[in-house]
């Protein structure tokens, strides 16, 4: 093979080196421009994998902040609203206090006759036990429980003692009947809020 190669006129030989340089050069020059190609697709894929992800990190982001904002804003509004009934409860309870005297201490048995001492009225021990015990005050049915005043008349249920006066004066049952109405209502007020937040914040 090689002795019929060298007996070929260089010219022959001449083109046949030149087609094969032609041709590993086009096999690079192809080579070179598909990896090019394909880097270029590769990287152009990458970029958009790279902003769509941003964008969904972006746009949830600005979700939350979103969220945030009106959790933050339905918190405050609770808030006022609470302060508001308490000092609403508040004001009340003052304004009931100050006439506690004046509707306990006396009366008028009719439009048209004078104002009277109110007649004693008796509560028994009993009674304030059974009282407390009703209002779920701890201990009621035991024995004594303290108040304000110390521990409170007590006697055991079927007892004589049990029908012994307490006390206990309409005034005290009304003074009680406030506070307790007042810690009651803004019990309330409190669970309104959580109710009205959470029904606000449900999609």
């Amino acid at each position: 093979m090689l002795d019929r190669l060298y007996t070929l006129p260089t010219a022959v030989l001449v083109a046949l080196l030149a087609c094969l340089v032609c041709g590993a050069a086009g096999t690079g020059v192809g080579y070179g421009m598909g990896y090019r190609y394909a880097a270029a697709t590769g990287s152009a894929e990458l970029q958009r994998e790279r902003t769509a992800h941003a964008e969904a990190a972006a746009m949830a982001a600005h979700e939350s902040r979103i969220a945030l904002q009106q959790q933050v804003t339905r918190a405050n509004a609770a808030e006022a609203q609470l302060l508001a009934d308490q000092a609403g409860h508040a004001k009340q309870v003052t304004e009931l206090e100050g006439r506690i005297g004046h509707v306990t201490a006396h009366y008028r048995p009719s439009p048209a006759q004078a104002l009277q001492r109110a007649p004693h009225c008796v509560f028994t021990v009993g009674w304030l036990r059974d009282y407390n015990a009703a209002l779920g005050v701890p201990g009621a049915l035991a024995g004594p429980v303290a108040g304000p005043a110390g521990p409170a008349p007590w006697a055991a249920p079927g007892t004589d003692a049990e029908l012994l006066e307490s006390g206990v004066t309409p005034a005290d049952i009304l003074a009680h009947a406030q506070d307790y109405g007042r810690w009651a209502r803004g019990l309330a007020s409190q669970v309104t809020g959580l109710l009205s937040a959470r029904e606000a914040a449900t999609p």
